[in-house]
């Protein structure tokens, strides 16, 4: 059986390295487990870097810990190109983020930032299914998004 391919933003890994509860939490617990895929973008871990070192030093080495033992698949960024067309919809860091979940082609992206789920121009534009991290970890215990046979 195919695991979900899982694209996290930063929000969403770091919420789930500092608390094992809610939606966040869930979704690294599934991973760790060996349920799902993450993946990330370079830029989304130079993010979880970036706020870890300026705010919550004390998760660095939960941080250095989760990547040791359990890699997600970190993906390159996307080209600065085809960050254009997103100009007007988000800013220049979330349509990187935006262009690099799209060229992975995951099964959901999880973010908590309510840009992405609540302008349905990104949705249509982008193909992506986007989810709140509370939504997909509920579904997931309510037997909605299984992985694929």
């Amino acid at each position: 059986m195919e695991k979900l391919k899982i694209f996290l933003d930063s929000n969403v890994l770091i919420s789930g390295l500092y608390s094992e509860k809610g939606g966040p939490g869930i979704i690294l617990d599934h991973f760790i487990a060996g349920k799902i895929s993450i993946i990330i973008s370079q830029k989304v871990l130079n993010e979880v870097i970036e706020v870890l070192s300026e705010k919550l030093q004390k998760m660095l080495p939960f941080l250095q810990e989760f990547l040791l033992s359990y890699p997600p698949e970190i993906i390159k960024d996307a080209k600065p190109e085809n960050i254009k067309k997103w100009s007007g919809l988000v800013n220049e860091d979330d349509a990187m983020i935006l262009e690099s979940a799209m060229s992975c082609e995951p099964d959901y992206f999880i973010t908590g930032d309510k840009h992405f789920f609540n302008n349905p121009l990104i949705k249509k534009r982008s193909g992506l299914k986007i989810l709140r991290p509370e939504s997909f970890a509920l579904g997931r215990s309510h037997g909605r998004y299984r992985n694929k046979n």
